[in-house]
């Protein structure tokens, strides 16, 4: 059963049917209790517009699946340069030395490891 919710302020009316259509596939979808408790909360809140132009703005402008992934190739990257060029920890305490002395033959391998990390997140 259609539910009317509106947002008297912005004037905004929204008829929320049981069923909706899946514009970008055209799949018949049941609408979720999440949905519609977000906008009964919106509706009661005098938010309701700006729920429905966040919704068309995450609609038409998708965050893209490496989104977030951008910071992680770069603390990635700093790593690198870090094995490669022998940098103790930041906590330096005099007389540390450098890292590339202290481990060897063990080090190449972690620095093959690190680089299939970058290889597989696109570094």
């Amino acid at each position: 059963m259609s539910r009317i919710y509106t947002d008297y302020i912005n004037n905004i009316a929204l008829t929320l049917p049981d069923r909706f259509i899946d514009v970008k596939t055209g799949d018949s979808l049941l609408v979720s209790s999440k949905i519609q408790e977000q906008i009964e909360y919106h509706a009661n809140n005098n938010t309701l517009i700006h729920l429905l132009l966040s919704a068309l703005n995450s609609y038409f402008h998708p965050k893209g699946a490496n989104g977030g992934t951008e910071e992680i190739l770069f603390q990635l990257a700093e790593i690198k340069k870090m094995m490669q060029h022998g940098y103790p920890p930041i906590n330096n305490f005099q007389g540390l030395a450098p890292l590339n002395n202290k481990q060897g033959s063990t080090n190449i391998l972690d620095m093959k490891d690190l680089e299939d990390v970058l290889e597989v997140f696109g570094g």
